[in-house]
């Protein structure tokens, strides 16, 4: 990274702040891009270490697309050769780091990290998923989940308290022995995640037989065709209606025993072929 990480505001005045964003972004891209010979090369290797389509990364590079916070942090962890997303957060340019902490859905908490190995478990292991949200919701047992889960649950929760995932909860209480809550080591969902993470409690949790009474749950599914800016509209609604339950949910007197989740998907009806714009 090394100088292309300095704001470049003051060579680019007259900029509006998405602009400001790209540029700063494309040339910390290119700037990694140098290390290369072959420049097609070099784009197919960082795709492929960031896990952006190389379509995209090219569209980054000239300026044409505004990345939004999760390919932000897909785009540094690469360019700063680290995994933890807190420590991306205090490196990246202000203007990255401003840029982040407005549009984060819910804060990094501090003293907790960040990791990209605890994302990929939640894809990888549904019992691990499913440990992670119960932990995440207030707390969980170790009877509760042997009870579930049986052994592998058990070995599982042996995993994450070796990789402080989970830790016990600190607690005099005889009953609260075997109560784990989330360690130190946390994830910052990645789109892939997400979705992978929604269908699958979705599936799991997701009762529509209850629908019939009102206040159980709320299920909704809406296609139309639209304009490109009717479709912004609707990612902005959405966006909005996830800040507001997410800051909602972050208000202590809000807290309490009942675990729920709220999964919203919000995509055009077009396979994703290569070619398409990603």
């Amino acid at each position: 990274m090394e100088s292309s990480t300095q704001n470049t505001h003051s060579k680019t005045q007259g900029l509006s702040l998405d602009d400001h964003l790209k540029r700063q972004v494309a040339e910390d891209i290119s700037a990694h891009l140098k290390q290369f010979r072959d420049p097609k090369k070099g784009i197919r290797i960082i795709a492929s270490q960031m896990g952006i389509h190389e379509k995209t990364l090219k569209r980054l590079i000239e300026g044409q697309n505004k990345p939004g916070y999760q390919t932000l942090f897909k785009i540094y962890r690469v360019l700063l050769k680290t995994t933890d997303d807190s420590k991306i957060l205090k490196q990246v340019p202000v203007i990255v780091s401003d840029y982040l902490t407005k549009n984060l859905p819910k804060s990094l908490e501090e003293g907790v990290r960040y990791e990209l190995n605890v994302d990929i478990e939640l894809r990888k292991d549904p019992v691990f998923c499913e440990i992670y949200l119960l932990a995440g919701t207030g707390s969980v047992t170790l009877e509760y989940i042997t009870f579930h889960y049986g052994r592998y649950g058990e070995k599982v929760v042996e995993k994450m308290l070796q990789q402080e995932i989970l830790v016990t909860l600190n607690s005099k209480a005889k009953n609260q022995k075997n109560t784990y809550i989330l360690g130190p080591n946390q994830a910052n969902l990645s789109p892939e995640s997400i979705k992978q993470m929604g269908i699958h409690i979705v599936d799991r949790f997701g009762k529509p037989e209850l629908a019939d009474e009102l206040g159980n749950n709320y299920q909704g599914f809406y296609a139309d065709g639209l304009t490109p800016e009717a479709y912004q509209e609707w990612i902005k609604i959405d966006q909005e209606a996830f800040r507001k339950k997410a800051a909602l949910a972050s208000d202590p007197k809000n807290k309490g025993t009942l675990k729920a989740y709220t999964y919203q998907s919000t995509d055009t009806l077009l396979e994703n072929r290569t070619g398409l714009k990603q």
